[in-house]
């Protein structure tokens, strides 16, 4: 009897042992698992939201109030989105939408930006509705310096050559140094009637910008003085882009143009049924447009010929973003649309808001963005 009590003492103890040993055995913790994020595409309107979507599927990853209208085009500097509006300037979390800083000037005139941002990676430049270009340290969070250009940017910035090239309305170009903000020189362009939206672009020697007076403009990139013009039937508030020594752009008089800027003649122009106040996109050997005749037109970069067209509800003001094997547009009818370069649609997002500005596509690496565009305003 006492024998067997004990076995079923060692038995017990064994099991309490074990037990116990179970009990102290080291788990690794519970962490939560890491954050997976994947490329976005950025956009606003003016319902006053900045919203991220989801190229693959169209579906909202963040959304952002912004209290107040989105009409020029973010920029993304390392991991924050940058995003003027109406009535202020913000730095988000790019990956997650969240808000980092909200900048504020004390200029006593201060209006806001339409005018889209450029940046070398350092700094980012911006001009505000009133007449002063700024220069944001994008790593201090400070003003470095800012630049009374006299009267409104619409048009949007460009850097070239250590200067920054800036327009008014009122058709006064300038040039300046991208570390203090001194004027390098200054030229100007006609602007007879309404004001200047149409932006700069660059390829050496020239600057090219159009204007109301239906001309596009050449002007030499080393002095701001003129060079040449290319007339057209009507306002040119489509900002260029100049591609293999082409200049192609849009105008009021219902034409798409390509321009040869040695020749300085048309090599193809192609006709819509309403203005062109779109600014182009060059993709793969086709030029993406779209237009007020509610089109987006690709088009033969070789010959101007139709290659299809897509036909939206209201009329495409923004710039086009073609990049990565698709398009990307919005327009007045309130939805942003993405197709692939054959034409087409792989889905629609509502934005509950006219689309003036223009889409960037972020791939966790870098963005993409569309032709820099300014404004139209009359």
């Amino acid at each position: 009897m006492l024998q067997r009590w004990m076995k079923s003492l060692a038995v017990v103890t064994t099991t309490c042992l074990l037990f116990a040993a179970c009990k102290q055995k080291t788990y690794s913790p519970d962490e939560p698992l890491p954050d997976t994020y994947t490329p976005s595409v950025f956009i606003g309107s003016q319902n006053r939201y900045l919203y991220a979507i989801d190229p693959a599927t169209g579906t909202t990853k963040w959304e952002l109030n912004m209290h107040n209208n989105i009409v020029a085009t973010p920029i993304v500097v390392g991991n924050f989105l940058y995003v003027p509006s109406a009535d202020t300037f913000y730095k988000l979390d790019v990956k997650k939408g969240t808000v980092v800083r909200k900048y504020y000037f004390n200029d006593a005139d201060f209006k806001g930006f339409y005018s889209s941002p450029v940046s070398d990676g350092k700094t980012v430049y911006i001009a505000s509705l009133n007449d002063t270009v700024y220069a944001l340290d994008v790593n201090a969070d400070n003003i470095r310096w800012k630049h009374d250009m006299v009267d409104t940017v619409l048009s949007s910035l460009v850097i070239y050559n250590g200067g920054l090239i800036v327009a008014n309305t009122k058709g006064v170009i300038k040039s300046l140094n991208i570390v203090n903000g001194i004027q390098q020189w200054a030229g100007s362009i006609p602007v007879p009637v309404g004001s200047l939206s149409s932006s700069p672009a660059v390829s050496s020697p020239y600057l090219y910008v159009g204007s109301t007076d239906g001309n596009m403009h050449a002007l030499y990139l080393s002095n701001g003085t003129p060079a040449w013009t290319f007339p057209t039937g009507g306002i040119v508030a489509s900002s260029p882009i100049v591609y293999g020594g082409n200049v192609i752009f849009g105008s009021a008089d219902n034409y798409v143009y390509c321009v040869d800027s040695t020749a300085k003649t048309a090599r193809w122009k192609f006709k819509t049924n309403d203005r062109v106040m779109s600014s182009a996109a060059a993709y793969g050997q086709v030029v993406y447009i779209g237009g007020y005749d509610s089109y987006l037109y690709a088009l033969n970069i070789l010959d101007g010929s139709l290659k299809w067209k897509y036909l939206t509800k209201s009329l495409i003001q923004s710039s086009v973003l073609a990049t990565d094997g698709s398009v990307y547009m919005g327009g007045f009818d309130k939805m942003f649309y993405k197709l692939d370069t054959t034409g087409n649609l792989k889905w629609t997002y509502n934005m509950g808001g006219i689309i003036q500005t223009s889409p960037v596509f972020y791939d966790l690496s870098r963005a993409y963005y569309p032709s820099i565009t300014g404004s139209y305003q009359y």
